[in-house]
């Protein structure tokens, strides 16, 4: 059976770099000059949280709408404008992570709303800037969630216990993968999208899936009327760091790069991407006394210094 990482990864390069003349512009076209993707479930939640006020205006990142992916296009804005970018960006609904990537590649979008791993990108340095970590390695903290009637998996307790269940998860989620697959999970099955996650997990054909601890009470994953909660007492750190991924073929990708990488610093100074996180239930203090399966025996990994005229890892 092939590897499904590097299947995945094979993809993620076909889907880039496939059929590059074809998505190359004519002389005469110009790209949308800001679009930036968002993804159309996190669109309605992010227009729930702002409510029409001013992004550069806000200093709460918690309530209605409010969880990470949400606070990550509210920190972009944030940042560009702290950098000296002040134009406003058009928030394009996308459904694909590839398509997406292959659209900032192109220079059709600016960048992604949505942070993504470094590894997905490491290897693509003629395509993408990618910012300074937003989430450092060991800050992706997740839970395993699970069907409220699954006794079994909720009664695990540590390594062993989980490597008897069962878990799904997504192809294209490489860091998720390569995190249960270092954990020794064998049992690991593969679905499309988020909802087939929530679904299988939900009908007993998987035991857990990996998932951000939810600002909701009880932690709760609520979707299309299933409901999954964390297994108590337990979590996990995604390897890996988070990027903004910003075009190179853009003809604002450079000017846009510098002060996205400028306000990033000036709001890890400033303590302010740490409040959103933890406001936001991100950083879910609930979950501070629980057990991490996976603690580093080394110190945290440090992402490569990427200079603001290069990517090159």
């Amino acid at each position: 059976m092939s590897n499904p990482l590097t299947f995945r990864w094979l993809a993620l390069v076909s889907c880039l770099l496939g059929g590059w003349s074809v998505a190359t512009q004519g002389a005469d076209e110009a790209p949308d000059p800001l679009a930036v993707s968002i993804y159309e479930d996190i669109y309605a939640d992010y227009r729930q949280f702002v409510r029409g006020r001013d992004v550069a205006s806000i200093d709460y990142y918690g309530g209605s709408g409010a969880r990470r992916d949400v606070i990550e296009v509210v920190l972009l804005q944030q940042a560009l404008q702290l950098g000296g970018f002040k134009d406003s960006l058009e928030l394009r609904d996308e459904q694909n992570y590839l398509r997406t990537l292959r659209q900032i590649a192109d220079g059709d979008l600016i960048s992604s709303g949505a942070l993504v791993w470094y590894s997905d990108v490491l290897n693509l340095p003629d395509l993408f800037h990618i910012t300074q970590p937003v989430i450092d390695e060991g800050e992706f903290i997740v839970g395993f969630y699970t069907s409220p009637t699954n006794q079994k998996a909720l009664a695990a307790k540590s390594l062993e216990d989980l490597r008897q269940l069962r878990a799904v998860s997504s192809i294209q989620w490489y860091a998720d993968v390569a995190t249960l697959k270092h954990m020794g999970i064998n049992h690991l099955y593969f679905t499309t999208d988020w909802i087939h996650m929530v679904r299988m997990v939900s009908a007993g054909r998987a035991d857990f899936t990996l998932a951000p601890f939810q600002p909701s009470a009880g932690m709760k994953v609520v979707l299309d009327g299933m409901e999954l909660i964390p297994i108590e007492g337990i979590k996990v750190a995604i390897q890996g760091t988070r990027h903004w991924p910003v075009s190179r073929r853009h003809p604002r990708g450079e000017e846009y790069y510098d002060a996205l990488q400028k306000g990033i610093t000036l709001m890890k100074e400033r303590g302010l991407i740490h409040k959103a996180y933890e406001e936001s239930g991100f950083f879910h203090r609930e979950v501070d006394s629980w057990r991490l399966i996976n603690p580093p025996a080394a110190p945290a990994a440090v992402a490569p210094s990427l200079s603001t005229s290069a990517a090159t890892p």
